[in-house]
């Protein structure tokens, strides 16, 4: 799935990559809240800044360091990791998965100075998975991931891809990577600034192409409780080695 830059046209959102077309440079408000800044880019420094969040904000989380736990030798066990080192390898995770969608389109947001940080991938259910999240292609070295990619398709193709194929011809828009960063100050509204103005345009019917839906999927309660403060439905949930994950699909419409 091509990027399209008309699609990609946000107003309040300064752009630093040549894919992402900017409308005006004003800034975005939504309940009477005025949004921090936002820019979006594809560089070296907007791929780090993405990965270095990522890294500090789910270094004890469940499911990343279940991941994680795959690449330690047989002899090896995370109990015994320093939580830098977890870091290290989730951050070494995130540019490898970073460096595998963007040149399909991905495209890195941030908002206040990277005080909170999304990649943004467009995606086709036509399409064969890219390589960081091709089940067959890990199945051998990293099973539990396999499972956890495996079980994430079975949820979409019975949720997501009929929808895409009514709204888009089988296009659709990841939220693929998000991440509040701990160590940079908490600016309010910075979350929202990185959704909702995403969330109109790719949803929106003025699109030269029609709308497309929008995917994500929520690794904690507290998460999908987040995505669905802001309009994402759940339609669907797996487990692997009993941590749970959820499948969130905004489509722009009241769900009934």
């Amino acid at each position: 799935m091509a990027t399209n830059p008309e699609a990609l046209t946000i107003e309040g959102v300064q752009s630093n990559s040549p894919d992402v077309a900017v409308q005006s440079p004003r800034l975005e408000t939504a309940s009477s809240l005025v949004l921090p800044p936002v820019t979006t880019g594809t560089s070296e420094d907007y791929v780090k800044g993405l990965a270095l969040a990522v890294s500090r904000a789910s270094a004890t989380d469940p499911l990343n360091v279940l991941f994680r736990s795959e690449k330690l030798p047989l002899d090896g066990s995370i109990e015994s990791l320093s939580q830098e080192s977890i870091r290290q390898m989730i951050y070494d995770n995130a540019m490898a998965r970073l460096a595998a969608k963007i040149p399909h389109g991905a495209f890195v947001a941030e908002a206040a100075g990277f005080s909170a940080v999304a990649c943004w991938e467009p995606e086709s259910i036509y399409e064969k998975p890219r390589r960081d999240m091709d089940a067959e292609a890990v199945k051998v070295t990293r099973p539990i991931f396999a499972e956890f990619l495996e079980k994430l398709e079975a949820v979409r193709k019975k949720h997501l891809w009929p929808v895409a194929e009514r709204m888009s011809r089988g296009r659709f828009w990841h939220l693929c990577l998000m991440a509040r960063d701990p160590t940079v100050p908490y600016v309010k509204g910075a979350v929202r600034a990185l959704l909702v103005p995403f969330m109109k345009k790719f949803t929106s019917v003025d699109q030269d192409d029609g709308p497309i839906p929008v995917w994500l999927e929520a690794g904690s309660e507290q998460a999908k409780a987040v995505y669905a403060h802001f309009g994402f439905r759940e339609v669907g949930a797996w487990e692997v080695r009993g941590i749970k994950t959820w499948g969130m699909i905004y489509t722009g419409k009241p769900e009934h």
